[in-house]
């Protein structure tokens, strides 16, 4: 499954740095954002919180060229998932992938 090369250091890497970021204060709601190769980036939440508002860009946050093809999915156990993951899905005659893409959600409670 294409799924499980999402869940190496590197994920560990987006999920701690995410954590290492949060507010003194508890919110309901931040914001985070994680960048890597096109070919797969995956961000988490803090557990007991889930994912919305995802966005997937090119790493300076500027918009993906429209035909460009980007799989995502859900990540996590139960029936909140607190991750996502997108990754850049070229076809025939697609235009060539950003070399770095950037996935920003808001943790929500």
């Amino acid at each position: 499954m294409r799924i499980k090369r999402f869940l190496g250091a590197g994920a560990v890497a987006i999920a701690l740095s995410g954590a290492l970021s949060l507010p003194a204060q508890a919110a309901d709601s931040f914001t985070i954002a994680a960048a890597g190769g096109s070919g797969g980036v995956s961000i988490w939440c803090p557990e007991g919180m889930q994912v919305t508002n995802p966005h997937v860009t090119n790493v300076d946050g500027s918009p993906l060229d429209p035909k460009q093809r980007v799989d995502t999915t859900a990540l996590g156990s139960g029936s909140v998932p607190n991750g996502f993951a997108a990754w850049i899905a070229p076809y025939n005659g697609s235009p060539t992938p950003p070399a770095d893409i950037k996935v920003t959600v808001t943790c929500t409670c």
